[in-house]
C-alpha cells in the first residue's frame, strides 16, 4: 500500500487548515498542532520548510502565525509532498542514494512497470489541489 508520509500527512492538514482560514488570519504552530491533533516538535519543522518554499507566509509576534500565500487551488498535494519529502518513489531501487544498489537492477523485469506505476501516482497527485481535499 502506498502511503504519505508523517511530515506529508501533517503538513496538508495545516495547509488545508490555513486555506479554511477567514482573510487576513493566522494559525501559529502551537495553534495548528493542539487544533488539529499534529505534533508539538515536528509541526514547526513542517511549516519551516513550507515556509521556506513560498508556500506560506508567516508573521512575527504575539498576533504571529501562518497563513497561505498562494490559492489553495494552486496548491498541488504532489507540490506539497516534494516539498516536505522530497522526490518520491514507489520502489527503493528507484530513490537517490539505493539507485543502482540492487544487485537484481540488471535485467530486472519490474523496474520499468514501477516507473510507469510511480508516474500515474504522482499525476494524480500534481492534479489533485488543496482545495480538493
Amino acid at each position: 500500500m502506498l502511503r504519505l508520509s508523517r511530515k506529508a500527512d501533517y503538513g496538508l492538514v495545516a495547509l488545508k487548515a490555513l486555506g479554511a482560514l477567514p482573510a487576513g488570519d493566522t494559525l501559529s504552530a502551537r495553534e495548528l498542532a493542539e487544533r488539529f491533533h499534529l505534533p508539538q516538535d515536528l509541526t514547526p519543522k513542517v511549516m519551516a520548510k513550507l515556509v521556506t518554499a513560498g508556500m506560506v507566509d508567516a508573521s512575527m509576534g504575539k498576533m504571529g502565525g501562518y497563513r497561505l500565500a498562494r490559492e489553495p487551488s494552486l496548491i498541488t498535494v504532489a507540490e506539497v509532498v516534494r516539498i516536505l519529502d522530497g522526490e518520491q518513489h514507489i520502489a527503493p531501487c528507484q530513490q537517490g542514494d539505493l539507485m543502482g544498489q540492487c544487485s537484481r537492477l540488471e535485467g530486472c523485469e519490474i523496474k520499468s512497470p514501477l516507473d510507469t506505476l510511480n508516474a500515474a501516482v504522482m499525476q494524480v497527485l500534481e492534479t489533485m489541489t488543496l482545495a480538493q481535499l
